[in-house]
């Protein structure tokens, strides 16, 4: 027997392993690692083993088909909560051709979580002063946008937030990416007279969320607020 083959083992907890020594080309065969795969399948999940299920709100309605999301809950904490039903909504609707790209939403450096304080401070807020949707040039294009243009953002909830466009190759030519940060507008309109005397942030713009749309994941109840599906115009 080799020795490379009797350092391997019968099975993964007996494998030793070579390294190479930092003073020669001669190896040493270390103890087992205890590499292994670990396999487990989760009984009180809606999936045992975790499997791939599209979103309530897409701009694919052949993967939603063949992808479907969970069958809707009469109850859940008392409520219903409804997956399925939405899901083929949207595709009789064709929601997919009147909102064809995916919006999704994350952070920027200089603001924190909704930004009611971040955007408060002057030296922040001059860093970023509007908030903007990234959109590929060739999306761009087809809609007459270019860079720095004012657009609305419309999703198929009925949101519809102001923002300037920012053309990039940063994102792909289906989706589109707005902060979250920002908020104190509502659909383009300043809110600045609804704050307290001093209580306003120094920028306001419209709120990524006010566009997001319903849902929930089954197993955390976490609510879906990073993406969606929108269009968007030239204001």
């Amino acid at each position: 027997m080799t020795e490379k083959k009797a350092a391997e083992g019968k099975n993964w907890k007996e494998r030793f392993v070579r390294r190479h020594h930092p003073r020669g080309d001669e190896g040493a065969w270390l103890p087992p690692v205890g590499n292994a795969k670990a396999r487990a399948v989760v009984w009180n999940f809606p999936d045992a083993v975790p499997i791939h299920r599209e979103p309530l709100y897409g701009n694919r309605p052949d993967l939603m088909a063949k992808y479907p999301t969970h069958d809707d809950r009469k109850t859940l904490w008392r409520l219903p909560t409804l997956y399925k039903s939405i899901q083929q909504e949207n595709i009789a609707k064709k929601v997919h051709e009147k909102f064809p790209l995916v919006m999704t939403s994350g952070r920027l450096v200089e603001y924190e979580g909704g930004g009611e304080e971040t955007r408060a401070n002057p030296w922040l807020a001059e860093l970023q002063q509007e908030t903007f949707i990234e959109i590929n040039p060739k999306a761009a294009a087809v809609r007459d946008i270019k860079n720095g243009d004012r657009v609305w953002v419309v999703t198929p909830t009925g949101g519809r937030m102001n923002a300037q466009a920012m053309v990039t190759e940063r994102v792909a030519p289906d989706t589109t990416f707005m902060p979250f940060h920002f908020s104190g507008k509502w659909q383009g309109e300043d809110m600045l007279a609804h704050y307290p005397k001093g209580a306003a942030p120094i920028v306001r713009a419209d709120a990524i969320n006010t566009g997001t749309t319903y849902g929930y994941d089954i197993v955390t109840m976490m609510q879906e607020t990073k993406t969606t599906v929108c269009n968007v115009e030239k204001a």
